[in-house]
């Protein structure tokens, strides 16, 4: 690694760590307050429908002034979420504050960092690199959340989110001691162009994998609805989970550049971990939760390596908004879709698991990323 990347992977840690002692448990924080399972399924269709909205006025930040001011947003926006996590009101209005200032945290820090990510990560060896941020990535995860949980347990939300804050604060030092020979220059944005020009067999891939994250969101419901209304119950089975995702990125991370049908295989696999441990309520979902770690990694590593190489071809601000949009578009609509149509969680998440193993049938006519030139 050379010192752009050393730091980077500094701030990736320390901002994983400090994010994901709370971050993870604010949908079962919402629960246990006392919104009802829609009301909170409306919170997570607020957040990824403000995510969808700010993308554009980021992306124009970042492009016309800095990513550090997209990034000082997303910091001041994470202290305000802490605050208002610790003054929950019962009502709709409390629902979409939180969640457009959760949104204003989440796409200031993803923007920032995605983009410093393709800045990093250089063409000739995209997978190993990326394999290593990855690994410090689930590094600062692996204990986080435990650990929020045992704070959110036995001693008190305020002084989780204090510490939160604090190392989040602290972690954005390294981001702004990145040195590149480039300088940043303001560039004409081109949102409609750079979709045509992405293949859609891989706008399709990017969209579904995003998808992942509404499973992991209701999953988290369903463990304190089904399984134990605890937060040490989640803490616990991520813990294994982010374990194995170490490990396999340790051992099989470079293997993505070698492997043609991984990632067709990784998405078999994890639609079929994910529907075991819909099936189980016992102490095998630990193992089971370690699988999870493994597929969903291998699922990860395929469609990132799809993304930084697809990155090389175009220009940073572009590429990063049509991610973006792609990324909170897909959400968006499945959350409404599951709000407005459905009612059964099990039922909710079987739906998302259909739609996401969709992306290996689905057959788009054109271009493939490997045949793929930017003109």
């Amino acid at each position: 690694m050379d010192n752009n990347q050393k730091k980077f992977g500094t701030y990736v840690f320390l901002s994983t760590f400090a994010r994901n002692l709370i971050e993870v448990f604010v949908p079962i924080i919402l629960y246990k307050f006392g919104f009802a399972f829609k009301e909170v399924l409306l919170y997570y269709l607020l957040v990824s429908a403000f995510s969808l909205v700010l993308s554009y006025p980021y992306i124009y930040l970042s492009n016309k002034y800095s990513n550090k001011l997209v990034g000082f947003i997303g910091i001041f926006s994470f202290v305000i979420v802490q605050i208002l996590l610790n003054n929950i009101q019962k009502s709709k209005l409390f629902l979409v504050l939180l969640s457009l200032v959760f949104s204003l945290y989440k796409r200031g820090y993803w923007i920032s960092r995605r983009y410093y990510n393709l800045r990093v990560i250089r063409k000739e060896n995209i997978s190993s690199t990326y394999s290593l941020i990855s690994i410090i990535n689930h590094i600062g995860v692996i204990f986080s959340s435990y650990i929020g949980s045992i704070f959110l347990d036995f001693v008190s939300i305020s002084v989780l989110t204090t510490i939160a804050i604090t190392l989040f604060v602290i972690s954005v030092i390294p981001l702004y001691l990145l040195n590149f020979e480039h300088k940043d220059k303001t560039v004409k944005l081109e949102p409609l162009k750079t979709f045509i020009r992405v293949p859609k067999r891989n706008l399709y891939l990017f969209g579904t994998y995003e998808l992942i994250d509404v499973v992991k969101f209701l999953f988290n419901l369903y463990l304190v609805i089904y399984v134990k209304d605890n937060y040490q119950t989640i803490g616990i089975l991520n813990l294994f989970t982010n374990l194995a995702t170490i490990l396999f990125a340790y051992f099989y991370g470079k293997k993505i550049n070698e492997e043609k049908n991984f990632l067709n295989l990784s998405i078999f696999f994890v639609v079929t971990v994910y529907l075991f441990k819909l099936s189980f309520t016992s102490y095998i979902l630990v193992l089971i939760s370690f699988l999870e770690g493994i597929f969903v990694k291998m699922y990860e590593l395929s469609i990132q390596k799809e993304f930084y190489s697809l990155s090389k071809k175009f220009e940073y601000h572009n590429y990063n908004f049509m991610y973006e949009v792609t990324e909170s578009f897909s959400r968006t609509l499945m959350a409404a879709i599951l709000y407005f149509f459905a009612s059964d969680l099990k039922i909710m998440i079987i739906i998302v698991l259909l739609t996401i193993i969709s992306a290996s049938f689905i057959k788009f006519k054109g271009m493939n990323i490997r045949d793929y030139r930017y003109k």
